[in-house]
């Protein structure tokens, strides 16, 4: 597997301009996606790292932003992605999210679980990703 382009840099910067309260889960979720082992690359797009497969295209697979007292865990594909454990949420044409308070032992797996079914999904079918 190719090495994966996380920006640390453009990824701190942008942390460093999140809550303070809210900071410690976002680089929780990043952790998450990191740990899904992809070869992603990573960007700050509409104010929220983005993460995408530059060997399927450069559409987006998956988000995350803050929002009050959790932070949005989005897929970009969530429409049509499998949700086995009914967490998907939102009603837009492609786009679902999981709200998520925290990152416990109880909940770390099912997140790296619906990361990689998202990334997964998106190899299979690019074009079930937004454009």
């Amino acid at each position: 597997m190719s090495t994966t382009r996380f920006n640390l840099e453009a990824f701190d910067e942008w942390l460093a301009e999140q809550p303070s309260d809210a900071r410690q889960l976002l680089t929780e979720i990043r952790d998450i996606v990191v740990a899904t082992g992809h070869n992603f690359t990573e960007g700050i797009k509409w104010g929220s790292p983005c993460y995408w497969l530059p060997e399927i295209s450069r559409r987006n697979i998956i988000w995350f932003q803050h929002h009050n007292n959790y932070v949005r865990l989005g897929f970009f594909n969530g429409a049509t992605m499998p949700d086995p454990d009914n967490l998907l949420e939102g009603i837009g044409k492609r786009l679902r999210h999981i709200k998520v308070y925290e990152v416990s032992d109880a909940n770390r797996q099912i997140l790296i679980n619906y990361v990689q079914a998202s990334t997964e999904h998106a190899i299979a079918d690019p074009d079930s990703l937004s454009a």
